[in-house]
């Protein structure tokens, strides 16, 4: 390579190649031409081994600028296979490389699940295999392409990370599961977590099963009483089903306390579940969190609590072995019509006959300060859930609600006052984002502004 006769080098460097790979040895040939002439080509020399592939992380980016096919592609990285142990049920994964740089994870059936960067790419994956557990490592984790770059920095690791994900979404390929942020719809956050490994839902029917729908009240009962934090939850953390499910679920992982949870929709293992913890909690929808024994509420319950720093503690305390901190009862309004109506936004539309009953019911029911109703459903249009219960339009909304009815109720009990007054409205919808306060709350709230 280091000879003057630059054309024999071409043509020896061509013949050499597969029939199939020879445009792209001519490619790569031009470009090792112009390094050769650049100074390059000195360091370019003996950076590939046989068993892995290797970068000299200095000069990656500028061979990349130069000539993309001096990266080595995804599609052409090696493999490594990672079997597991079918006694300790954990990945092998002492054939991959203990180097920095860049690798792609795919289950047995070839679905590239997480494209990583890292300072151990060995390492990493054996992490990656903690945190999903031994009932789906097996599967989820199944080969591994790498390119190792001893010597590269961050953000030439990163730039070979981006060119692998834009290789695989130009064949065709979706972003990897693994990759998707974690609310996402099919997002498996656990290829990003360095956590323990991530729990399994329980299984509430356990060996017996569940064979009535008393037995499933039964069941439900049983899991608030025995677990201090239990999320009621569609789908797993790690593969929620519904957006509610999973920034419950998130909030919880967020603030690192171990809970358990339930999956509803499973009816293998908990059949009956999905409306027995309805029935049991009196409360229409799902998520639903029980702290201690006790029902916290749902995804807008929680959320408000987490935003208040109010979560945590209960966390912590139920974990300790403490009373899951019942919120002290305010003074209940003497008078409700001592407040000014404020801006109620009561929805009359025969074309918008769901939320034209809401409002109704809300305002014959409760003594309304300030009513505000958004319909959300344009933006869960074909929503699975929404199409079971054969819902096409009018069935996701946002409601915020001020009244002084709800003075003296904990958040519990005045989301299930709302809930009662729309008994007759709530088969309708699908799904329901609520906010309620007190007159005084949003005075106070004003006041802090």
């Amino acid at each position: 390579f280091r000879s003057s006769s630059q054309p024999a080098v071409l043509l020896l460097f061509c013949a050499m190649a597969p029939q199939v790979r020879q445009r792209r040895c001519l490619g790569a040939a031009a470009a090792l031409l112009a390094a050769h002439s650049s100074g390059l080509l000195q360091s370019f020399v003996g950076w590939a081994r046989p068993a892995h592939s290797r970068i000299p992380g200095s000069h990656l980016m500028r061979w990349a600028e130069a000539e993309t096919d001096l990266v080595v592609p995804m599609t052409e990285a090696p493999i490594f296979l990672t079997p597991v142990d079918v006694v300790t049920g954990e990945c092998d994964v002492s054939s991959l490389p203990e180097e920095m740089g860049v690798y792609a994870v795919y289950d047995t059936s070839e679905r590239l699940q997480y494209i990583g960067l890292s300072r151990n790419i060995q390492k990493s994956v054996e992490t990656h295999g903690k945190a999903i557990g031994i009932q789906e490592v097996g599967d989820l984790v199944g080969s591994v392409k790498c390119v190792e770059m001893p010597d590269g920095n961050k953000e030439e690791l990163k730039s070979v990370w981006e060119f692998w994900l834009k290789e695989h979404l130009g064949n065709g390929g979706e972003i990897p599961v693994g990759n998707l942020p974690e609310n996402a719809p099919g997002a498996d956050p656990r290829w990003r977590s360095r956590g323990a490994q991530a729990k399994p839902s329980l299984n509430l029917g356990g060996v017996a099963g569940i064979a009535s729908q008393a037995e499933a009240l039964d069941a439900v009962r049983q899991a608030v009483d025995e677990n201090p934090v239990v999320l009621f939850m569609k789908g797993t953390p790690a593969m929620p089903q519904c957006g509610f499910s999973a920034r419950t679920s998130g909030l919880l992982r967020e603030i690192g306390v171990p809970f358990e949870t339930v999956n509803v929709l499973d009816e293998n293992n908990n059949p009956g579940v999905r409306e027995a913890v309805k029935e049991f909690g009196q409360w229409p929808t799902i998520p639903q969190l029980y702290v201690s024994g006790q029902l916290v509420g749902g995804a807008d319950i929680v959320m408000e609590m987490y935003q208040k720093g109010e979560l945590e503690q209960m966390l912590v305390m139920a974990n300790e072995g403490g009373a899951s901190g019942e919120e002290p009862e305010q003074n209940a309004a003497s008078d409700a019509a001592k407040y000014a109506t404020g801006n109620v936004q009561l929805i009359d539309d025969p074309n918008r006959p769901t939320a034209t009953e809401l409002c109704k019911a809300l305002n014959k029911n409760l003594a309304l300060v300030d009513l505000k109703v958004v319909d959300d459903s344009a933006a869960h249009e074909g929503d699975a859930g929404a199409l079971e219960m054969g819902l096409t339009s009018e069935s996701h909304f946002s409601v915020s609600i001020v009244s002084p009815d709800f003075a003296a109720l904990s958040r519990v009990q005045r989301q299930q006052k709302v809930y009662e007054a729309l008994s007759g409205v709530m088969p309708r919808i699908h799904a329901l984002s609520l906010v309620t306060q007190t007159p005084e709350e949003v005075n106070a709230d004003d006041d802090g502004q």
